[in-house]
């Protein structure tokens, strides 16, 4: 029987639709797709589903065997390959991969490693200490033992829930006093966050001492054997760093026109991540800080980062779901050779938290010449709070122009045009 099913897990974006009918044509056969979805998931009302019908959705409990087996029986000796694409799913993921015995697929351990934090800076600092910061991970019972737990770090200190994405909840603390009250604040909300978001696990806080620098992120991909293929770095601005509160990205850029030298440097940090987790047959998402004493990890994604699907293709020409399925069925990625353009990727949140009466502007940022999307996450109605309260973006835009300048003239118009309005 010929492989010729593409599985995924919980949800499919459009990227994903586009870069397996892409991989049809490339191995000259119709291929199919399967998502398995975890019930805790399902009714997640943000959760991306196909519309084209190229995938057919099973609703099932990853935590049953029976179920889990019964549901797969009929297509295991038709599955081609696995890809994961959203954090909220790559711990599903790692309980699916027993019933995928005959694909290339990360261990479950590692997929445990590059979603829980602590467990991922202990598998770093193990590694290699000098990409790591130092940290501490916290539960709302230690808060009692507070002063004891930190009484070696310098200050200003990053407080980060263990389990979340896209910097939520993240704040920066710059002595003892506002630690605890920010630990305190953190942990009367955390929990509504994870159960909002569907995230799996028990809700802690990881505490860490805070990297000066700048950031940038790394995509790579791993073959089942361990090679490792790095795409060029991404320049990324967090919000703190143009004065808005949170540390959420609030501009990715590509290039990010750093020194062959750096570049190199960059590369070799995110393959110690990579080989720290004892990752395999996945594509790897690093998230680092240029410093003074050189690269530090700030954490590591066994999945495509967001965004980057985009950013590589328009920057480098490079189809970046297509190599993530090609080398999760062992075949090699297409690297990217020189730039052939200019794209950013920008995030909106509210400058004031409330209720969201309105939100303006989408409309004519999509006219502009750079833009490629441009999209509100919220409606009128619902809750725009700051990243560091728990809050999600309020709208997106990429753009993309092979001329910089008017490119950076679209992004200025964009920020002025985009309006969140809250009472």
């Amino acid at each position: 029987m010929q492989r010729d099913i593409v599985i995924t897990i919980n949800v499919v974006e459009p990227y994903l639709v586009r870069a397996v009918n892409l991989l049809s044509n490339e191995v000259g056969r119709p291929l199919h797709g399967l998502v398995l979805v975890d019930k805790t998931y399902a009714t997640h009302h943000t959760r991306p589903q196909d519309k084209t019908n190229l995938f057919k959705e099973f609703v099932c409990d990853f935590t049953d065997p029976d179920e889990m087996q019964k549901v797969l029986k009929p297509y295991t000796d038709r599955l081609l390959l696995v890809t994961c694409r959203y954090e909220e799913a790559i711990q599903p993921f790692g309980k699916a991969i027993p019933y995928l015995p005959y694909l290339f697929t990360p261990t479950p351990a590692s997929l445990t490693w590059s979603t829980e934090k602590p467990q991922m800076r202990d598998r770093l600092r193990s590694y290699d200490p000098s990409i790591v910061p130092r940290y501490q991970r916290v539960e709302s019972e230690d808060l009692k033992h507070l002063k004891r737990l930190v009484k070696d770090f310098a200050y200003p200190v990053i407080v980060k829930p263990a389990g979340l994405s896209k910097s939520l909840l993240v704040s920066q603390c710059n002595n003892f006093t506002s630690l605890r009250e920010q630990l305190e604040a953190t942990f009367k909300v955390i929990h509504e966050v994870y159960i909002r978001d569907r995230y799996p696990g028990k809700p802690a806080v990881l505490i860490e001492e805070m990297m000066q620098g700048e950031m940038f992120s790394v995509d790579s991909y791993v073959m089942h054997d361990g090679r490792v293929f790095c795409l060029p770095p991404v320049k990324v601005v967090p919000a703190n760093s143009v004065g808005l509160p949170g540390f959420y990205c609030y501009e990715e850029r590509a290039p990010a026109y750093l020194s062959e030298e750096e570049v190199q440097k960059a590369h070799d940090t995110a393959r110690a991540a990579i080989r720290a987790l004892n990752l395999r047959s996945t594509t790897t998402h690093t998230e680092m800080y240029r410093t003074a004493d050189g690269w530090k990890v700030i954490e590591i994604a066994a999945r495509i980062g967001g965004y980057r699907e985009m950013l590589y293709r328009e920057a480098y020409g490079t189809e970046h779901f297509l190599n993530d399925l090609k080398i999760r069925m062992g075949m090699e990625p297409v690297m990217p050779d020189h730039p052939i353009s200019h794209a950013a990727a920008l995030d909106f949140y509210a400058e004031s938290e409330g209720t969201i009466t309105a939100i303006d502007g989408i409309e004519k940022v999509l006219q502009l010449s750079s833009t490629i999307e441009a999209a509100a996450h919220a409606r009128p109605g619902d809750k725009a709070l700051f990243s560091t309260n728990g809050g999600d973006i309020v709208a997106h835009a990429l753009m993309r122009n092979e001329d910089l300048d008017q490119l950076e003239k679209d992004i200025a118009t964009a920020r002025k045009t985009v309006t969140v309005k809250v009472e």
